[in-house]
């Protein structure tokens, strides 16, 4: 019985597609990240043009650009810089000079990828860039803790920010350095307090003269 060429054609594209279909098939369909996969916090610099991997228990340079991404590192080593357009420090913190004895630094946080970094089940934070004024020397780790808050382990790892990822246990919150002195340098407590001082005085001076008045009639 000869077979119609018409059906042998469509029984033959049939087969060619079950053949080309069936290693999808046959592994099982990506779920998301990987929960086992390694995952840390990473320190980068800009110079400009690009980010640079730096080491965040050095100081930064009053008017540098600083940035802090989370991704997953399989490797354990291999880090991702934060994503987005570099900015430049003058369009985050302008070009009003650091108070004297500070400097001030852009700080960018990309809280990283939920497809390919997030551990299952957490969504990133949007990315934050702010500009903040730390004491001269502050590293990476102190500018940040300006930024947002910081959980960190003993030897300076960072663990989270502002409790991103949750799962992330443990670790002591870093303690964020103290804002710009007033100017003059004087604490406005202290101004307060020797403005108070100065009226006590004066009322006291104007209640003795008015009582040594009275004594001379």
């Amino acid at each position: 019985m000869e077979v119609d060429p018409m059906l042998r054609a469509f029984g033959l594209a049939c087969a060619a597609a079950f053949f080309f279909a069936a290693p999808a098939l046959a592994e099982p369909a990506p779920t998301g990240p990987d929960p086992d996969a390694a995952r840390m916090w990473s320190y980068w610099q800009s110079d400009g043009t690009a980010w640079l991997s730096g080491q965040a228990g050095t100081a930064a340079r009053d008017g540098s650009v600083v940035g802090w991404r989370f991704a997953a590192t399989p490797d354990g080593s291999a880090a991702e810089s934060p994503r987005g357009d570099l900015p430049a420090f003058d369009q985050v913190c302008g070009k009003e000079p650091a108070a004297s004895g500070h400097q001030r630094v852009a700080v960018v946080v990309d809280f990283g990828d939920a497809e390919t970094d997030a551990y299952p089940g957490e969504q990133p934070p949007a990315a934050l860039t702010r500009c903040v004024s730390g004491a001269e020397g502050a590293t990476g780790v102190d500018l940040l803790a300006l930024a947002g808050r910081v959980r960190a382990e003993g030897s300076g790892a960072v663990l989270a920010v502002n409790d991103y990822p949750a799962r992330a246990k443990g670790g002591s919150e870093v303690a964020a350095a103290p804002s710009e002195p007033a100017e003059g340098g004087l604490p406005v407590l202290w101004i307060a307090g020797g403005a108070g001082a100065a009226v006590l005085l004066a009322g006291g001076v104007l209640v003795a003269r008015r009582s040594r008045g009275r004594a001379t009639l």
